[in-house]
């Protein structure tokens, strides 16, 4: 039996009151630290593969154990699907001493998901979607930085694809998820809650049975 996960607990009770101006604030001041080394070669390996199989793609960030990426080959037949995760505890059934898993129309790649979005809004792949599928949210107030809306990569992570999807089960990084994408695309995005027909992940699957709602913002 699957142990029941606990709701999201916080000390924050709506969007938080900065997040306007910390997502202005990064719209005026790209991020500019310098890439990993190892990221530049692991992003390397991951292209020469995509430049051969040569679909479009849809990323996975933080795709954990790479099961959600399973699931959207299924999903999306005709695309390249790209998982990414810097964990090297989820991934290690599937990258042992190497950094990416090929097969197919899918590759894994555990390296650090910034440095590899930063390549990526480089080098122009064509990326039909992207999905954040339940990203750690951080719940505490004065963790709004760690929050992907909160960082300094967010508006180059949302000029990597015009079809965005997050997933949550916490309904203010939902909200704070659309309140930023508002502020930088200037595109009206939706929230809703997700229509469960097949968990597209383990996380969604844990959250659903143990009985939390589920959020999703899209941006098409």
């Amino acid at each position: 039996m699957t142990k029941r996960s606990n709701v999201v607990s916080s000390n924050q009770s709506g969007i938080h009151k900065d997040l306007e101006q910390i997502v202005k604030k990064h719209l005026s001041h790209p991020y500019k630290k310098p890439y990993r080394e190892f990221s530049e070669d692991i992003f390397h390996q991951v292209d020469e593969i995509q430049k051969k199989v040569n679909k479009p793609i849809i990323l996975d960030s933080g795709c954990g154990t790479g099961e959600s990426s399973f699931n959207l080959v299924k999903i999306y037949p005709d695309n390249l699907i790209i998982g990414i995760d810097k964990s090297e505890k989820r991934l290690d059934k599937l990258i042992k001493d190497k950094t990416v898993y090929h097969e197919d129309n899918l590759i894994l790649v555990r390296a650090d998901i910034v440095d590899i979005w930063r390549l990526t809004k480089k080098t122009n792949w064509n990326i039909k979607k992207h999905y954040l599928l339940y990203p750690n949210p951080w719940p505490k107030k004065d963790q709004l930085k760690r929050r992907w809306q909160g960082h300094p990569i967010f508006p180059e992570m949302v000029g990597l694809s015009d079809q965005i999807e997050l997933r949550t089960n916490w309904q203010i990084y939902a909200e704070e998820f659309k309140f930023a994408l508002d502020i930088v695309t200037n595109k009206k995005t939706s929230i809703d809650n997700v229509d469960i027909k097949d968990f597209i992940s383990p996380f969604e699957k844990k959250y659903y049975e143990s009985g939390h709602e589920l959020y999703r913002v899209v941006l098409n």
